[in-house]
């Protein structure tokens, strides 16, 4: 089975349709909520034959969105724990938002990490479960989606281990781990703590039964596969055993740490990066496990011909061995249309794939 869903960035909305997201569209749900709306109908406009959506790259499932869906605290997971530690949030009207400062930088024993019971209590997250409280009592037609979840289908979403201290820590934790592992073991089991404490508090507080979670580890390509392995894998797993499935996705080409990927308790989807081997996985994983993927940015891009993405979509197919795949892409203002709509024209001419919306 094959899938295709696209998505477009804040910045080409900005570029083409004039959209703002400043810190009111993050958090306000409800003026978030109707100028989703808005892009909705633009893109829809835009791309009436093809499945471009309006939604967060990668998090969000097309078939699991409903109207009138009103999502609280819709703010990339790393983000949200970082602000209830203290970070400060950088909103800008054109890209998406982020945090600065490292509020971990400075802890050198994992006993000086707060109590991880008391993290949703932290004034943050403590909002968030007021937003959603508020929503629920404000707006009962909508279908309100709490903080960690992206639609109705019960997938929590959280950032990977390290891609997640390195965020809170900054570029020192790839030297901490070689000079002080103990310390960096004892973080990231804290840190796996904690998205397992805030997935239950807002599943529960939502009444959305976690049916799996998607993990972004991004930097987890930046390490070996003997790091990999002794800093992200045990830990990814004790997600995988705590909610019974894993949705694991990597940045860039992760074949040097694909084995340890696999190793993860409970994983049911690998999402890599361009230039992955997607034959390898199916050697590791075999034909029904899914596999989701997107082109490399570089022939996606304005001035590339068509023959790149062409190459890349046969080699692909090739390489998938008629597994189940799914094919994701995310527009930059600086993509060439024409390439991303082949993807879908080209599985359409050979009948494998009509490019209809779901919604």
């Amino acid at each position: 089975m094959i899938k295709v869903q696209a998505s477009v960035s804040k910045g080409w909305l900005h570029k083409y349709g004039g959209f703002v997201f400043d810190s009111r569209y993050y958090l306000d749900p409800y003026y978030r909520m109707k100028q989703d709306e808005a892009c909705h109908a633009f893109i829809k406009c835009r791309f009436p034959d093809y499945p471009v959506y309006n939604m967060e790259d990668n998090l969000v499932q097309a078939e699991y969105v409903v109207p009138d869906m009103m999502l609280v605290g819709a703010i990339q997971p790393n983000m949200i724990i970082a602000a209830a530690l203290g970070a400060e949030f950088v909103f800008s009207e054109d890209k998406d938002s982020d945090v600065k400062g490292y509020p971990l930088r400075d802890i050198k024993d994992p006993r000086d990490l707060p109590d991880v019971n008391k993290v949703t209590g932290l004034p943050f997250l403590k909002e968030l479960a007021e937003q959603y409280k508020t929503a629920l009592s404000e707006y009962a037609g909508c279908r309100i989606i709490p903080p960690f979840f992206w639609d109705t289908s019960g997938r929590a979403t959280i950032h990977g281990i390290i891609t997640t201290s390195m965020k809170f820590i900054g570029q020192d934790i790839f030297t901490m781990m070689m000079m002080e592992p103990d310390l960096v073991k004892g973080i990231h089991g804290w840190i796996t703590d904690v998205y397992i404490h805030v997935i239950k508090f807002f599943s529960e507080l939502g009444n959305l039964p976690v049916t799996s979670v998607h993990v972004g580890e991004c930097s987890g390509t930046m390490i070996d596969e003997f790091n990999y392995l002794e800093y992200v894998t045990p830990f990814i797993s004790r997600i995988g055993r705590e909610f019974g499935a894993v949705r694991l996705h990597s940045c860039g080409n992760a074949d040097h740490v694909m084995n340890a990927i696999c190793r993860i308790e409970n994983l049911r989807i690998i999402d890599t990066g361009s230039n992955t081997s997607l034959a390898r996985i199916r050697e590791l994983m075999g034909n029904d496990f899914e596999i989701n993927v997107f082109p490399p940015s570089e022939i996606l891009s304005e001035g590339e011909d068509q023959r790149e993405i062409r190459e890349w979509l046969y080699k692909t197919l090739k390489d998938n061995n008629n597994g189940n795949l799914k094919i994701a892409y995310h527009i930059e203002p600086d993509y060439n249309l024409s390439n991303c709509m082949f993807i879908n024209d080209e599985l359409d001419r050979l009948r494998i794939l009509k490019k209809n919306r779901i919604y």
